[in-house]
């Protein structure tokens, strides 16, 4: 009865190899450890991971398991030499509907994956408890006759995870630093779950994070299932948690969370052809439909508020080829660029605007030499137009007059863009055919750069841009572009290098100008919780505001846990979101047992950021800093995980988080 529960249990895996295929003939003389870098981050949204990889690494997916290996070869072989990876998740409803509510815990799941493994002669040394995130989990090594490896189980409130890393014995010691490596990168992320848009409508694009500096992710292009891949990327708009809003062609809105991950899709019932988008100050979405000639008004949910325009003459209506850019004003106001023949018989380019009910309030006539690409408004109703054809970006007074115009004659390319946009302290983003994104100061100042342009002909590569549809300057220091080429579209996110020299020249000469937002901030914990505390002083306040313990010592002012030689959780909030780019932890009473940290966004997703092996810092007190990318959502809290089951008997004093905005 017992194998045969085994045996189910493995159906329900989905494992592929689960006691260990044969190997290869062990070669004579073992290589020597190699230190390999992790240079390529790797989602799998279908089980809900990620990790890093070697460059060059390969994946396979087969069912809810993932293959991973140094090369196809490896990946396809029927005999384990290279080292393999085998990842797989189940529902944890599955597993309770075989085995009951019983079986929802790491030491039977590990019993169970373990004695199929034993059963084929292999040796399983003691386990080790691991956390990653909210999931709770053991791992050992195990050894056979011909190969040897590590096996990891994980359960959490949604699903089980097993990882099987094995390679041919004369390869593992080789291999080991970089399988443990890999491994400490997992990340268990939300499993995908229902959205108002049916399944079969849209499917997450592909991501890919891997490119140049500069460069932080795409999403979409040629790969991935046909009802992900995108029909034309357009406009873009970001919300202030990063929330991304993509005007999609023919299907509506397409909403992704700041990482890439597809959150949900409206509209398409709504708009016939979507081609811009852009936020409110109140959080509604403005879409020009350019298939309708009109503008239509959602909710942040996707919820149609109402709808306006349509072709005509009459003054609140657009030309054949209009509204294809909208903006919205600080006070609400909703502008549109329109085209229609003049008295000459010439397209006549002019901005209509209106109330954010959809109200008429008047009709801004342009100069009779502006046919401009896009528009944006300012906080103080200044108009900017991308003014393609002729390399320039041009300023207007809220009434039409022209305020400044800048462009180079002389290289008319340099300032040549299709999308303009505009971030909180007036600097200008412009995605340019040359394949370049500039910011420009409110003085017209080139401050920063990103991007290169795709070879004509060719797909573009990460970091890469051919044709720009869309821009959007995000929170966090991000911006978006929408690219399209033929098949491929895609939308893409950056972070511009700044130059020093030209942003100084820039504030000195216009003083009344902000630095673009991306000064960090330091903060600290403003509330702290516990698995436990040495009562009745030593409580998680201990751990809120600065540091209050000076030098080295036993304190009530720091949080310390209930006993000695114990793993223990602290969980700290921050008053403000921020996107994150680092941690300070000080440690006032033994420290260096912190084994684990983790950031927490908005979402509640969990992100590790630092793991380590306990033991004595090197001095107390201790502040242990940690350096992180800037994260793509917002931050509210951390976790850290003390180790002490040495005997020791840690205490922490303060913690700070410090981010954008």
């Amino acid at each position: 009865m017992r194998l045969r529960l085994l045996v189910t249990l493995f159906l329900i895996l989905h494992v592929v190899a689960c006691a260990a295929p044969p190997v290869s003939t062990p070669e004579p003389v073992p290589p020597s450890p190699t230190v390999v870098a992790l240079v390529e981050e790797m989602t799998f949204a279908e089980v809900g991971v990620r990790l890093r990889l070697p460059s060059g690494w390969q994946s396979r997916i087969e069912g809810s398991t993932i293959r991973l290996a140094p090369d196809a070869a490896t990946l396809a072989a029927s005999a384990i030499a290279a080292p393999m990876i085998l990842l797989d998740t189940t529902p944890l409803p599955a597993l309770t509907a075989q085995y009951g509510a019983a079986a929802a815990n790491p030491e039977t799941v590990f019993e169970l994956a373990s004695s199929t493994i034993q059963s084929a002669g292999y040796t399983i040394a003691p386990t080790q408890a691991v956390q990653i995130g909210a999931a709770q989990g053991l791992a050992a090594d195990l050894s056979g006759p011909a190969s040897a490896g590590r096996l990891l189980v994980l359960v959490d409130d949604t699903r089980v995870v097993r990882v099987l890393a094995q390679a041919a014995t004369a390869h593992w010691e080789a291999e080991r630093t970089t399988v443990e490596r890999i491994l400490a990168t997992l990340e268990l992320l939300p499993l995908p779950t229902p959205t108002p848009t049916p399944v079969e409508v849209v499917a997450q694009p592909q991501i890919v994070r891997s490119g140049p500096p500069g460069f932080v992710l795409r999403i979409g292009g040629r790969s991935g299932l046909p009802n992900s891949r995108f029909i034309a990327a357009r406009g873009l708009a970001a919300a202030p948690d990063g929330t991304l809003y993509l005007a999609e062609s023919g299907r509506g809105i397409w909403v992704f969370a700041p990482d890439g991950a597809l959150r949900t899709t409206f509209g398409a019932d709504e708009l016939l052809d979507a081609y811009d988008v852009a936020l409110g100050p109140d959080g509604d979405l403005y879409v020009a439909d350019y298939g309708r000639n009109a503008i239509v008004r959602f909710s942040a949910t996707g919820a149609f508020l109402g709808r306006w325009g349509g072709h005509g003459d009459a003054p609140d209506q657009f030309g054949l080829s209009a509204p294809q850019r909208i903006a919205t004003g600080a006070d609400g106001s909703v502008y549109a660029l329109d085209a229609r023949p003049g008295p000459d018989g010439l397209a006549a380019s002019s901005i209509v605007r209106f109330s954010a009910e959809g109200r008429f309030i008047e009709r801004i006539a342009l100069p009779p030499d502006l046919a401009p690409s896009d528009l944006v408004v300012d906080r103080n109703g200044a108009i900017y137009l991308a003014e393609s054809f002729a390399g320039a970006i041009v300023k207007l007074a809220p009434d039409g007059s022209v305020l400044a115009r800048w462009g180079d004659p002389a290289n008319p390319a340099q300032l040549a863009g299709p999308v303009l946009d505009i971030d909180r302290a007036g600097y200008l983003y412009l995605a340019t055919y040359a394949g370049t994104i500039l910011r420009l100061a409110p003085d017209g100042t080139i401050v920063a750069r990103g991007g290169a342009p795709a070879t004509p002909g060719s797909i573009p590569n990460p970091g890469e841009i051919s044709l720009p549809n869309g821009i959007v300057a995000a929170p966090g220091g991000v911006v978006w572009v929408s690219d399209n080429s033929g098949e491929y579209s895609a939308v893409s996110a950056f972070r511009l290098q700044t130059d020093a020299a030209a942003l100084a020249t820039a504030l000195a000469l216009t003083p009344v100008a902000e630095a673009p937002p991306s000064e960090t901030m330091q903060q600290w914990a403003v509330a702290a919780t516990a698995s436990s505390f040495y009562a009745p002083d030593y409580d998680p306040a201990g751990v809120v505001g600065p540091p209050d313990v000076p030098e080295c010592q036993d304190s009530p002012n720091a949080w310390a846990p209930a006993t000695p030689g114990s793993r223990e959780t602290l969980t700290v909030n921050f008053a403000d979101p921020v996107f994150a780019t680092g941690l300070i932890i000080h440690q006032n009473h033994q420290p260096g047992y912190i084994a684990l940290v983790e950031l927490i966004d908005e979402q509640g997703t969990a992100r590790v950021v630092y793991r380590a092996e306990p033991a004595p810092a090197p001095a107390c007190p201790f502040v242990l800093t940690i350096a992180v990318e800037q994260t793509l959502t917002r931050i509210v809290s951390a976790r850290i995980t003390l180790d002490q089951r040495d005997g020791s008997w840690s205490e922490i004093d303060a913690v700070a988080l410090i981010g954008v905005p």
